[in-house]
């Protein structure tokens, strides 16, 4: 009890800072924001005439991003493009550039989400779905997609024995079409939907340079279970490299990585014995030091996730180390875009750069994991 001043104290002062950090330091930060032109004068100011952006959305859409948030949507979908290794977000597709704070200003109900089973919202009224599409994806997403995971919201609308005025034709699998008219509620979501874009440069983040040519509505594999269970959209370069590095990966002949007999299909792992890669540090985190491994391996404990494990990783190929620059860009870009990762594809030439800058190791020298670390 002769502490307890000494302690109450400590507890404040615990409180205090994180309060000034998290409270203070935000609103330091990001307080004073406001709509601004997507250029400035040289002196600082908004330009005469100027269109400011971000725009509010429309009394609608307010209403909507209320009803989406009730339904739950944001557990599933983010509505952030991330700048994620040089803009892997972008690489997808999902926007023109990374979403900065200024982009949530004007907005009641921020639904920026923490997950990903399903592909970002952030600039999905910039992806010319009709209304009729987005209406039938929510209330029956099964209808377009067959594997979604995402629940039908059939209470929603007034299901219809006929093509009346305003109802909407549902087709599904069982070759029978149904008739549905949307509710106010089904309205107002579809119209928070369509205004979700951030199509507009601002000072702080311009445009990221195109490198998307030919974007593919790339629909999940049938017969893979561990795909997401929505529709993604992928350039079809990179939709290309994951295909081929997800059969690199379960090939257990000449060409193949043989990976799945320790990481498991489901990219796991098994407790205790072979790390996993789904949600790995490793295999989300420095590119070099992952294509260090797939040219010569890795033994010796390491340290995934906060779980200690210790073994041997012989490079991966039949025979160890036979895979091509190609394979291993592949099959690491695979990787890192499968089991919920997201993050940056990897190319060959890549790996031919790091390949060079080890061309002076010895054959089958595996790595461990202090070595590569003091590398960084």
């Amino acid at each position: 009890m002769n502490n307890i001043f000494k302690f109450s104290f400590g507890i404040f002062s615990t409180l205090a800072v994180a309060w000034l950090a998290f409270v203070v330091g935000a609103r330091n930060q990001f307080g004073d924001l406001s709509p601004t032109s997507s250029v400035l004068n040289e002196d600082g100011n908004i330009p005469d005439d100027s269109d400011l952006y971000p725009i509010a959305f429309s009394g609608a859409a307010q209403q909507g991003a209320e009803e989406y948030l009730s339904l739950g949507c944001a557990t599933c979908h983010t509505q952030q493009v991330r700048l994620v290794d040089a803009g892997f977000d972008v690489e997808r597709g999902w926007g023109k550039r990374p979403s900065v704070a200024r982009d949530y200003i004007l907005q009641n109900e921020v639904n920026i989400g923490n997950t990903r089973v399903g592909p970002d919202l952030a600039n999905l009224g910039m992806r010319e779905y009709s209304d009729e599409w987005l209406h039938q994806h929510l209330f029956e997403p099964q209808s377009l997609i067959k594997k979604s995971i995402c629940p039908p919201n059939s209470f929603l609308y007034d299901i219809q024995d006929s093509n009346v005025s305003g109802s909407i034709p549902i087709n599904s699998d069982s070759n029978r079409t149904r008739f549905v008219k949307p509710k106010i509620k089904a309205n107002r979501i579809v119209a928070y939907l369509k205004e979700l874009r951030q199509d507009y440069e601002l000072p702080e983040m311009s445009f990221v340079e195109d490198k998307i040519q030919d974007v593919l509505l790339v629909a999940e594999d049938d017969n893979d279970d561990n795909d997401d269970n929505n529709t993604t959209e992928l350039p079809a370069w990179l939709a290309n490299q994951i295909a081929s590095g997800k059969e690199i990966y379960m090939k257990a002949a000449p060409g193949g990585g043989l990976c799945f007999t320790c990481h498991q299909p489901s990219g796991q792992g098994l407790a205790g014995q072979f790390p996993p890669l789904a949600g790995s540090d490793w295999v989300l985190g420095d590119k070099e030091r992952l294509i260090k491994i797939s040219i010569y391996g890795l033994m010796g404990e390491i340290e995934v996730n906060g779980e200690k494990y210790n073994n041997v990783m012989a490079p991966p190929g039949i025979p160890p180390g036979s895979l091509t620059d190609q394979q291993i860009a592949d099959v690491l870009t695979y990787i890192r875009n499968d089991w919920g990762n997201s993050a940056s594809s990897v190319s060959p030439s890549e790996v031919a750069s790091v390949r060079a800058s080890i061309k002076d190791r010895a054959p089958m020298q595996m790595w461990t994991a202090a070595e590569l670390n003091s590398k960084k």
